[in-house]
């Protein structure tokens, strides 16, 4: 009688094998969630910051006599910038403090301490980074 099959050592061979992969695969799978976790919060700067330009504008275009320049304090949706509060229209992930350092002509400079979710983003005026 001839039976075919697998032995129990040709079984534990094929788990030993599997077992090495998952143990090379796990940490690079876990960097790229990882980066890609960052890569997400850069962009949620990029877009807080650019809502934050459009924001002083309109604000700066309703009355052209003020301005809003300096460093503005993130709370949310809302910054504030001295007597000024300006209310940002964004979807997505917003930082929960942070601050932003506008020009005279209503751009961002610089931002600083932007804390959105586990991640604290800067922005030097050219790119966002977790710091």
């Amino acid at each position: 009688m001839n039976k075919k099959g697998f032995t129990l050592i040709e079984l534990l061979a094929v788990i030993v094998i599997l077992a090495v992969i998952a143990l090379i695969a796990t940490p690079i799978i876990l960097n790229l969630i990882e980066k890609a976790r960052q890569g997400a919060a850069e962009s949620s700067a990029y877009a807080y910051i650019e809502a934050a330009e459009k924001a002083a504008v309109v604000y700066m275009m309703h009355d052209t006599k003020a301005k809003v320049n300096g460093n503005c304090t993130v709370t949310g949706t809302q910054l504030v910038c001295g007597d000024v509060d300006l209310t940002l229209e964004l979807k997505g992930d917003v930082p929960t403090t942070g601050t932003l350092k506008f020009a005279t002509d209503g751009h961002v400079e610089s931002a600083t301490g932007l804390a959105i979710g586990s991640y604290t983003v800067g922005f030097d005026g050219q790119k966002a980074k977790v710091e």
